[in-house]
């Protein structure tokens, strides 16, 4: 008896490990090697001190109220004057304040159009950080190999990249199949409320329904996936939405020397505590969909562990949780904020509030998680509502099958030899989550290497650009334009 249980038993575990391999054989498709074509040839001098130009106009968000025209309208000059073909060959309108809609004309009307995105404001840089910049925030000095300054990764560089490419394509006398857009928004940073917003509002009104969008989202990381040791190029398909809640707990107010029980504070904390404690729910299909994308390039090891989540989830969630980003990747996630409560150390306040804000991975929506906070707290004298304007749904997830995409890949491949593409989730906010509404195939890519010490000069001190990369985003941006203009996309 005791010999036939351990049988059963073996040719169970062999059963589950022989399943197991089984699904982790959909992980491990080999990365397919692409044609090799000839790059274009791009100078790199020129297109760096064009961006060192651009990067000196202080074109710093603002509110609607304190909005400075001047800075833009000294940009928009400047993007006339480097680009004199372009802007013959292309229609303009600004919208709204400042905000740049540039349409090429193809010569195929009845076929959908592709859209490129970037945008020209950036954030400010800190006073108090000034004397710890290489060189000044808005200097735009070319130095040591980089041009240094706000937007050179963020995302002047995107804007100027394409521009300089497609002034290439009009000076060979290229005419694109299906029309060109670009859209450059003004207030990317704060919103993009007068600008991307605006621009897909208009192009509703036209009836415009574009193919293919691109907008700036992930880069070429290395040492960043785990277990991956290629270089990889993450192509975002969604982002996360964005949902900030003013939790406001009533106490009754009086002197601090004979405290009643239920104080605002009190319940504001213990409120808080337990979102904190009691986070949304795990899901993993962004991370499964990272890792069927980088197929073999990732180990052997990583590649049975996602493909059996279903068995093996207990055992490397808590791993998973103790990063950061790949917390970020799997969850809708509960940060908290602000805080305010009291004016003075001996009265008891009315009420306390706080701002948590969620970032939402796609499948939860702004109704699941305000159920989810009312549950957790469970507090009829702590009530909460959205922030003004600090709302928005989780995009939907574009597509990896058709063609727009499978060209972007090929394009980043042909271009940045040794890379592998995959697709992934951004986590931030960008202005491509107003285009689903005209488009399926939204997609956000920043064609340039990205360390991960670099990544702390985005909004951060010493943002720069090598002028290598630079002169590389121009390769992707012309090869790419050829291809997502032709017949087929």
């Amino acid at each position: 008896m005791g010999l036939t249980i351990s049988i059963t038993i073996g040719v169970i575990v062999l059963f589950i490990l022989a399943f197991m391999v089984l699904r982790m054989s959909r992980y491990i498709r080999p990365v397919e090697p692409v044609e090799a074509v000839e790059l274009v040839s791009v100078d790199a001098d020129k297109a760096a001190h064009h961006l060192s130009e651009v990067i000196k106009i202080k074109t710093v968000s603002s509110d609607r109220e304190s909005f400075d025209a001047k800075p833009f309208e000294q940009l928009h000059q400047t993007l006339r004057d480097f680009y004199p073909k372009l802007h013959q060959e292309l229609k303009l309108e600004i919208v709204s304040n400042a905000t740049l809609l540039y349409c090429w004309q193809g010569q195929q009307p009845d076929l959908k159009p592709v859209l490129f995105v970037a945008h020209q404001d950036v954030v400010p840089a800190d006073p108090d950080t000034l004397d710890e910049w290489t060189h000044e925030p808005f200097s735009g000095e070319i130095s040591e190999g980089f041009i240094w300054g706000r937007g050179a990764l963020d995302i002047k560089s995107q804007m100027m990249a394409a521009l300089e490419a497609v002034e290439m394509l009009v000076t060979e006398g290229f005419q694109p199949d299906r029309t060109v857009y670009l859209a450059y928004g003004e207030d990317e940073e704060i919103g993009g409320q007068h600008g991307a917003k605006k621009v897909v509002e208009l192009l509703q009104e036209r009836g415009v329904q574009l193919a293919a969008v691109l907008d700036e989202g992930g880069t070429i990381v290395s040492g960043v996936v785990p277990s991956v040791e290629l270089p990889v190029a993450l192509v975002g398909v969604a982002e996360k939405g964005h949902l900030s809640l003013k939790i406001r707990a009533e106490g009754t107010p009086g002197h601090s020397s004979m405290p009643k029980q239920g104080t605002a504070i009190g319940r504001l904390a213990r409120a808080l505590a337990r979102l904190e404690a009691n986070q949304m729910p795990v899901h993993y299909q962004a991370l499964t969909n990272l890792f069927r994308g980088l197929g073999a390039a990732a180990s052997f090891s990583m590649q049975f562990v996602i493909a059996n989540l279903w068995l093996l989830a207990p055992f490397v969630r808590k791993r998973l949780e103790q990063s950061a980003e790949m917390n970020a990747t799997i969850r809708t996630t509960t940060a908290l904020t602000m805080l305010r409560g009291g004016v003075k150390d001996n009265v008891l306040p009315n009420s306390a509030e706080a701002i948590v804000n969620f970032r939402l991975l796609p499948g939860d929506t702004i109704a699941t998680v305000c159920e989810h906070v009312r549950k957790v707290i469970n507090d009829d004298q702590v009530h909460f509502e959205p922030v003004e304007n600090a709302f928005w749904e989780a995009s939907p997830v574009s597509p990896t099958d058709n063609l727009a995409f499978l060209s972007l890949d090929q394009t980043i491949r042909q271009v940045f030899s040794n890379v592998v593409v995959a697709p992934y989730l951004v986590l931030g906010a960008t202005d491509s989550r107003y285009y689903p509404v005209i488009s399926d195939a939204v997609y956000r890519f920043s064609p340039y290497f990205l360390s991960g010490s670099d990544l702390s000069r985005m909004h951060g001190i010493d943002e720069r650009l090598s002028v290598e990369a630079m002169q590389k985003m121009v390769v992707f941006f012309y090869h790419l334009l050829r291809r997502w203009t032709g017949e087929e996309v």
